[in-house]
């Protein structure tokens, strides 16, 4: 069994998500309080920057998947 780009981009989607999620449902749980209005510190977080990151590069994977299998 061969993993192709599909799989990749699918798996990075997930885990990036998985870093923007972790955080909200802490905070929705209680299990950590939320930053005061305006503060900026959830953009300033390494988790947030990591899962902005995966995602991205999910979606370019995603697209030279969709191009490679239009035969382009």
């Amino acid at each position: 069994m061969t993993i192709g780009l599909n799989e990749i981009s699918l798996g990075l989607g997930l885990l990036g998500f998985s870093c923007f999620a972790w955080p909200i449902y802490q905070r929705l749980s209680g299990k950590i309080a939320a930053e005061p209005l305006g503060s900026g510190k959830s953009l300033r977080s390494p988790l947030w920057w990591i899962g902005f990151v995966l995602t991205v590069a999910a979606i370019f994977l995603q697209r030279i998947a969709a191009q490679q299998a239009a035969g382009g």
